[in-house]
């Protein structure tokens, strides 16, 4: 489309000659009589160049320049004046940015033509440079989530190393503890002793049982490190049971949600299909959720994780739930974007890293919320149909 240009003049002899000077240049022209019908048609139009004469009845010419720059800010104005004085160059500069001061009459006519040019080229380099800007921005702000990301794998490597190390250490003491619990609770059931009461009997009784029940605990907690520390890398994969990354990612934060008063419940249905990934990176992923579901859920409420199956599309819907107060919807449609944040102290990255890990599996991650009525993540991962992941230890655990 071709630039277009007004020109501002109350001598209707001075529209006629500039509009036929510079109409051989290609540019959609208009014209006004004065000032006020020059701030309507700015108003209404797009002008890459405004030519203003400076005394017009009705408005003058600076209230033209003050019109453009709050309407048209990218636009550039000549200004063509009778006029020329010091001080009304001075008036002009100060109303506004403009590209360049003439005196009419005008030696040689054909400067108009250079003059408009150069304005047009001066607007459209301005507008390049700040397109490389955001651009430059766009790009600045790619690399920071990119470096940001990177820094996370290399922790999340980091953290499985260390994990490694200390859950090897730990195995085999544990498997001693373990092994040695569960033989003193045999014995003290096949063989009371004769001179114990009832009262002594049963209070060593749970003891024990709760010897066993710490020691078993524990050898959990180091099978979720050793599973952690073996699927750091993110390009580690495998077929994932998505119940047991659950309950890994439970090790980690279901003490959170007590500490603070809060209920954990499960509702892990059995019978799913596995997923191809890697563990650690969506152990990260619903690691995430419950502990921002734990922030937003007050003393005494409720945060529900549910898995189920899915048949169309194949594969597992994970929801994360909390009673919490709800997110508002004009901050719903942004909870995903880099660096933005609800929290005081957050940095904003732990959603939108959430929705990348699972986006490089396939998948997708939604919200919902109604403002005080909690907030709901949904996570979907696409399945491996070649198997069903159901061994009768993982039954007897979710249920």
């Amino acid at each position: 489309m071709p630039e277009r240009v007004l020109i501002v003049d109350d001598e209707e002899d001075l529209r006629y000659i500039y509009t036929r000077q510079l109409r051989g240049d290609g540019y959609a022209l208009d014209t006004a009589a004065d000032g006020e019908e020059a701030i309507e048609k700015i108003r209404q139009n797009e002008y890459a160049v405004i030519l203003t004469d400076m005394r017009m009845p009705r408005k003058d010419g600076l209230a033209v320049i003050t019109a453009a720059r709050e309407y048209l800010p990218e636009a550039e104005i000549i200004v063509l004046t009778g006029h020329g004085s010091l001080e009304n160059a001075l008036q002009a500069f100060k109303a506004g940015n403009i590209f360049e001061y003439l005196l009419k009459p005008l030696d040689d006519i054909a400067v108009l033509n250079t003059v408009v040019a150069r304005a047009l080229e001066r607007r459209n380099l301005r507008k390049h440079n700040r397109e490389l800007f955001e651009q430059l921005q766009r790009a600045y702000e790619e690399l920071r989530q990119k470096s940001e990301a990177l820094i996370q794998q290399e922790k999340m490597s980091a953290i499985g190393t260390l994990a490694a190390g200390v859950a090897h250490e730990l195995n085999n003491p544990l498997t001693a503890v373990v092994g040695f619990a569960q033989l003193i609770a045999e014995k003290l059931r096949s063989n009371r002793p004769a001179n114990w009461s009832d009262t002594e009997y049963e209070r060593v009784a749970q003891a024990v049982e709760n010897l066993v029940q710490g020691a078993h605990r524990s050898r959990d907690i180091v099978g979720s490190l050793l599973r952690f520390a073996r699927a750091t890398k993110p390009d580690a994969r495998s077929l994932i049971d998505i119940n047991q990354t659950l309950r890994d990612a439970f090790v980690f934060t279901e003490h959170l949600l007590l500490r603070n008063g809060i209920t954990l419940e499960k509702h892990l249905a059995p019978e799913l299909p596995p997923v191809w990934g890697n563990a650690a990176r969506l152990q990260h992923v619903f690691t995430n959720l419950l502990i921002n579901a734990q922030q937003a859920t007050p003393s005494g409420g409720v945060v529900r994780i549910i898995t189920e199956r899915s048949d169309e599309p194949k594969g597992v819907w994970i929801h994360v739930e909390d009673t919490g107060q709800g997110i508002p919807p004009e901050e719903l449609e942004k909870i995903f974007e880099p660096f933005y944040t609800r929290k005081e102290e957050g940095i904003g990255l732990g959603l939108s890293i959430a929705k990348q890990i699972v986006e490089e599996h396939g998948g997708e991650i939604r919200a919902f919320s109604e403002p005080g009525k909690g907030a709901r993540f949904s996570v979907f991962l696409p399945a491996d149909e070649a198997q069903t992941i159901d061994p009768p230890h993982v039954r007897r655990q979710a249920a």
